[in-house]
């Protein structure tokens, strides 16, 4: 188990490395297409139609691929009453693994139902930029398939944890960290 965790743990470190670096060429690359939109219709009184579908694309495919860095590190979104005073019970384990089994299933689902969205929308443009709607879906079945890579690696710490207990340190709302990383 240790060898397809340490594997899990490289290609997710690699995969959300580069999806990282990606989303932020894309908020650089909309920080400059909206800078540009602020200057044409408020200083020139011109617009352009495209620059804010073309920004409103790049925020989504953003938001996207930071997803499963922040599922990676634990930025996920948590109740800390409840989780500190639970953290460190014996139970916790039970519960982390299925809570990370329920977000395991629910970007499976999600990678299925994205997969077929992206499919169906390939006969539809977009107003400005004419671009097929498939082409803007498309971030959707990748940003979860990446995430679901990410919770199959946490699931698997945290099933290893069960078989030895502290083998490897996962914070169910945290980062990912220990001896098999």
């Amino acid at each position: 188990m240790d060898a397809v965790i340490r594997a899990l743990g490289v290609v997710n470190e690699w995969l959300t490395r580069i999806a990282g670096y990606a989303a932020t060429a894309l908020l650089f690359g909309m920080l400059g297409i909206v800078i540009v939109h602020v200057f044409y219709r408020y200083v020139l009184n011109d617009s352009f139609g495209w620059t804010e579908e073309l920004s409103r694309t790049m925020m989504v495919w953003m938001a996207f691929l930071y997803f499963p860095t922040a599922h990676r590190y634990g930025m996920n979104v948590s109740l800390d009453i409840f989780v500190s005073a639970i953290q460190d019970s014996p139970i916790m384990r039970y519960v982390g693994i299925m809570i990370e089994l329920a977000v395991f299933v629910l970007l499976c689902g999600a990678i299925w139902y994205s997969w077929g969205l992206m499919s169906r929308a390939g006969s539809s443009v977009t107003l400005s930029l004419r671009l097929p709607l498939s082409y803007v879906y498309m971030i959707m079945p990748i940003g979860f398939g990446l995430v679901a890579l990410v919770s199959f690696e946490r699931l698997l710490r945290l099933l290893g944890n069960l078989i030895e207990p502290g083998r490897y340190q996962v914070n169910v709302f945290g980062s990912s960290t220990g001896a098999g990383s």
